[in-house]
Protein backbone atom coordinates (compact mmCIF):
# COMPACT_ATOMS: atom_id res chain seq x y z
CA UNK A 1 0.00 0.00 0.00
CA UNK A 2 1.29 3.46 -0.78
CA UNK A 3 1.19 6.71 1.17
CA UNK A 4 -1.11 8.11 -1.51
CA UNK A 5 -3.65 5.31 -0.94
CA UNK A 6 -3.59 5.78 2.83
CA UNK A 7 -3.81 9.56 2.47
CA UNK A 8 -6.79 9.17 0.13
CA UNK A 9 -8.53 6.93 2.67
CA UNK A 10 -7.84 9.36 5.51
CA UNK A 11 -9.12 12.28 3.43
CA UNK A 12 -12.35 10.40 2.68
CA UNK A 13 -12.97 9.60 6.36
CA UNK A 14 -15.32 11.84 8.33
CA UNK A 15 -13.52 14.48 10.39
CA UNK A 16 -15.08 13.00 13.52
CA UNK A 17 -12.94 9.87 12.95
CA UNK A 18 -9.57 11.65 12.74
CA UNK A 19 -8.70 11.22 16.42
CA UNK A 20 -9.38 7.50 16.19
CA UNK A 21 -7.37 7.21 12.97
CA UNK A 22 -4.49 9.03 14.66
CA UNK A 23 -4.68 6.59 17.59
CA UNK A 24 -4.50 3.61 15.21
CA UNK A 25 -1.53 5.07 13.39
CA UNK A 26 0.26 5.75 16.68
CA UNK A 27 -0.40 2.19 17.80
CA UNK A 28 0.88 0.68 14.56
CA UNK A 29 4.05 2.79 14.74
CA UNK A 30 4.50 1.78 18.40
CA UNK A 31 4.17 -1.93 17.53
CA UNK A 32 6.66 -1.52 14.69
CA UNK A 33 9.18 0.15 17.01
CA UNK A 34 8.72 -2.57 19.64
CA UNK A 35 9.25 -5.32 17.07
CA UNK A 36 12.31 -3.56 15.68
CA UNK A 37 13.77 -3.11 19.19
CA UNK A 38 13.17 -6.79 20.01
CA UNK A 39 15.12 -7.83 16.93
CA UNK A 40 18.17 -5.73 17.84
CA UNK A 41 21.20 -7.34 19.42
CA UNK A 42 21.99 -6.19 22.96
CA UNK A 43 24.99 -3.91 23.34
CA UNK A 44 28.24 -5.65 24.32
CA UNK A 45 28.00 -4.07 27.78
CA UNK A 46 24.44 -5.37 28.27
CA UNK A 47 25.36 -8.81 26.92
CA UNK A 48 28.29 -9.02 29.36
CA UNK A 49 26.09 -7.93 32.26
CA UNK A 50 23.48 -10.55 31.34
CA UNK A 51 26.14 -13.24 31.16
CA UNK A 52 27.57 -12.18 34.53
CA UNK A 53 24.09 -12.25 36.10
CA UNK A 54 23.48 -15.73 34.73
CA UNK A 55 26.81 -16.98 36.05
CA UNK A 56 26.20 -15.36 39.44
CA UNK A 57 22.75 -16.94 39.70
CA UNK A 58 24.30 -20.40 39.27
CA UNK A 59 27.16 -19.81 41.74
CA UNK A 60 26.35 -21.64 45.03
CA UNK A 61 28.76 -19.39 46.98
CA UNK A 62 26.65 -16.31 46.21
CA UNK A 63 23.89 -15.67 48.71
CA UNK A 64 20.45 -15.48 47.11
CA UNK A 65 17.01 -14.44 48.27
CA UNK A 66 13.63 -15.82 47.32
CA UNK A 67 11.81 -12.55 47.95
CA UNK A 68 12.44 -8.90 48.80
CA UNK A 69 11.40 -9.37 52.44
CA UNK A 70 14.33 -11.76 52.96
CA UNK A 71 16.65 -9.35 51.17
CA UNK A 72 15.70 -6.38 53.37
CA UNK A 73 15.86 -8.47 56.53
CA UNK A 74 19.41 -9.45 55.59
CA UNK A 75 20.31 -5.85 54.78
CA UNK A 76 19.02 -4.64 58.16
CA UNK A 77 21.04 -7.14 60.19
Amino acid sequence: MSYETVLSQVKSAPEACLDEISDYISYVVYRYEQKKAAEEEPSPQLANAMLEALQTSKDPSVKGFSNTKELFEDLNT
